[in-house]
């Protein structure tokens, strides 16, 4: 059965679309307000997405597929099982911080609420004051997508979850959300996990450019309004660069632009950059299969936070965050793979089978 889309919201108020006279409004008091306590302060750059493969509660939800993962299921999924698993990924995206936690931290593959308040309550993620942008979705499995933000750091103004319609067949929605960061610029965050590969990748290519054209649909919408808008997009794409998916979201890679004589590279504002190309030159990714590396999660931006037209800036690489305990060796083929928490019904105590991916944000002098 699917699930029935919740309410959205953030741990504390819920924050729904405000009336057009009063967003600017409400735009200007929050940077007005969340200025002074951040004077001269710097806040934490980093950004990571992380697929976390089936961050499941332990209760049978009788709207969802969800019943292999409860204590009775084929998963054998137990509280001390959950318990681990939630205390793994907040070391996942702990560590993928750096010196601190993640500004902002997109996340596939999440149940409900419940388990991203656990998550970001009762791990070691509890100190980083983070806030949770979610609503449930009609994925017949209930997996979602969400965004942990760093409350201290960035407000949130705005926020949509974007329905993409696949009729007779249903997937995650896509989460929009626009927010001030350290009182000094607007970004604007798209948080996706496009349909999986699930029947083939050809015969299921259109369901993912379903959602690509629902992405670009509100991107244009957005760059219309606001051709310097600060835009970046992060999630599993299900897809490489360059597939007919992703084509229709017009990408381009960021390797040969040309730095002016300010150091700033040329860019125009609109245009949107999939800062993960790189990875095709190198053999690496962020997924392995049948002994091959691919990169199907991505972080884009736009023109604007590249080019310095704003004050926020991004580095035009994404970093793939793949240490050592995320690992195990590949028996099928020579190298390593990301070590999962399952392989089929056989409960391994890993991590996902995905590697997080992360890139930097900062302010220009």
């Amino acid at each position: 059965m699917r699930r029935k889309a919740g309410r959205s919201g953030l741990t504390g108020k819920p924050v729904g679309p405000l009336p057009k006279g009063a967003r600017g409004l409400a735009l200007a008091l929050l940077l007005a307000c969340s200025s002074a306590p951040l004077e001269g302060r710097t806040p934490p750059g980093r950004v990571v997405f992380y697929n976390v493969e089936n961050l499941f509660d332990t209760r049978d939800d009788t709207l969802a597929l969800d019943d292999e993962f409860t204590p009775r299921g084929e998963k054998r999924w137990t509280r001390a099982r959950y318990e681990a698993k939630l205390l793994r990924v907040a070391r996942v995206v702990r560590a993928a911080g750096g010196e601190e936690c993640p500004l902002l931290v997109g996340l596939a593959e999440v149940e409900n609420r419940r388990v991203l308040r656990d998550l970001a309550a009762r791990t070691s993620l509890a100190g980083a004051g983070y806030g949770v942008l979610h609503r449930d979705s009609p994925d017949p499995r209930g997996m979602d997508v969400a965004l942990l933000y760093r409350r201290e750091w960035f407000r949130v103004v705005d926020s949509a979850f974007l329905r993409v319609p696949l009729s007779p067949d249903s997937t995650r929605d896509i989460l929009y959300c626009e927010g001030v960061l350290a009182g000094r610029d607007t970004l604007h965050v798209f948080v996706c996990h496009f349909p999986s590969m699930r029947g083939g990748e050809r015969r299921s290519e259109w369901k993912r450019g379903r959602a690509a054209s629902v992405l670009r649909a509100k991107i244009d919408s957005l760059q219309r309004a606001r051709p310097s808008a600060a835009v970046l997009v992060m999630g599993d794409f299900n897809g490489a660069f360059g597939t007919p998916a992703l084509r229709l979201l017009r990408l381009r890679d960021p390797g040969p632009l040309a730095a002016g004589a300010s150091g700033r590279l040329a860019c125009a504002d609109t245009v949107l950059y999939d800062t993960g190309c790189w990875l095709r030159r190198t053999g690496r990714g962020t997924y392995r299969y049948q002994g091959r590396w691919q990169t199907l999660d991505h972080i884009v931006v736009s023109g604007s936070l590249l080019n310095g037209a704003r004050p926020l800036r991004a580095a035009s690489r994404l970093a793939v965050f793949d240490a050592g305990f995320l690992l195990e060796t590949d028996r099928s083929s020579f190298g390593r793979k990301p070590f999962r928490t399952y392989a089929g019904p056989r409960y391994l105590g890993g991590y996902s089978d995905h590697l997080p991916v992360y890139i930097e944000l900062s302010f220009g002098k």
